[in-house]
């Protein structure tokens, strides 16, 4: 199906015009097919914004011969498919609409009304009871290292630092660290080794995750480039996931489990009050 060039070109200037949002222009139809009708309005809020004019002509043409054609299929389908599976396909339409209605609705009440805090009390009591349900399934790593170029003065001072590693220490690497490569200090947190070995790679030629076996300090020359590690502690895949590593997973659990209970209460409520209200009725 071509549209008319002729006709086309007039939509396309009057989709530029000054006066396209009046009344008057947004009722104007574009294109008709059976009982159908397109309006100029509604090819105006589905054209992008900022296209230019050439672009603007293909979206239109594009856009009113799409329309066209998905409303010729719909009125093909409604002849010629059985009543049977149009009353199906009508009943499946309601009930997802009515699905989309209360869930819209149900996560509205209950987004005001559940607690969305979880102290850490709960989170802790919740985790000692599950313990066994909290296995790793990639290996940890609680490690600090820095890359630095081979000609950095105070190598010895550095390298000294990040082994000993006092609050003396930590204050003069992180000072310090727009000197280095790439650097992480923060070895109290639990990281995955397979983000360390990302970081790393790119420093350590045949890079090997032997390399994590042994805690301790490890030093690697690479070129002119020094690689300093000081493995703190590993935790190894099937190993028992540390409460620190797992604590925001427990408390979107426990979050959901709240969540849940009061969606319940809800409805419970409102079935309770449509009784009371006498809105609701069982005919024996």
């Amino acid at each position: 199906m071509k549209i008319n060039k002729l006709i086309f070109s007039l939509i396309i200037l009057s989709l530029g015009s000054c006066q396209l949002f009046s009344v008057q222009e947004e009722s104007e139809v574009l294109a008709s097919v059976n009982t159908h009708q397109l309006y100029k309005s509604d090819l105006v809020e589905a054209m992008p914004n900022q296209i230019t004019k050439n672009d603007s002509a293909i979206f239109a043409q594009t856009f009113i011969e799409k329309w066209a054609t998905d409303k010729i299929l719909i009125d093909r389908a409604k002849l010629n498919l059985p009543k049977s599976q149009q009353s199906y396909f009508d009943s499946l339409a309601k009930d997802y609409r009515d699905e989309l209605l209360k869930k819209a609705y149900l996560n509205a009440v209950v987004e005001k009304q559940a607690k969305t805090q979880i102290d850490s009390l709960e989170i802790v009591n919740y985790y000692e009871q599950n313990k066994l349900n909290f296995k790793l399934n990639e290996s940890l790593l609680q490690i600090r290292y820095i890359v630095l170029k081979q000609d950095i003065q105070g190598f010895k001072a550095i390298k000294k630092a990040l082994i000993r590693f006092d609050e003396t220490d930590r204050s003069q690497l992180s000072n310090q660290s727009l000197e280095f490569k790439s650097l992480f200090l923060n070895d109290s947190t639990w990281v995955r080794s397979i983000d360390i070995e990302k970081e790393l790679k790119p420093y350590i030629e045949d890079f090997d995750l032997e390399l994590f076996n042994r805690k301790g300090f490890v030093e690697k020359n690479i070129k002119d480039t020094f690689v300093l590690i000081y493995l703190k502690n590993k935790l190894s895949r099937n190993d028992q996931a540390p409460l620190s590593y797992i604590k925001p997973t427990i408390r979107q659990i426990l979050l959901n489990k709240k969540k849940l209970q009061v969606s319940q209460q809800i409805q419970q409520e409102l079935k309770n009050d449509a009784i009371q209200n006498n809105e609701f009725k069982i005919y024996e």
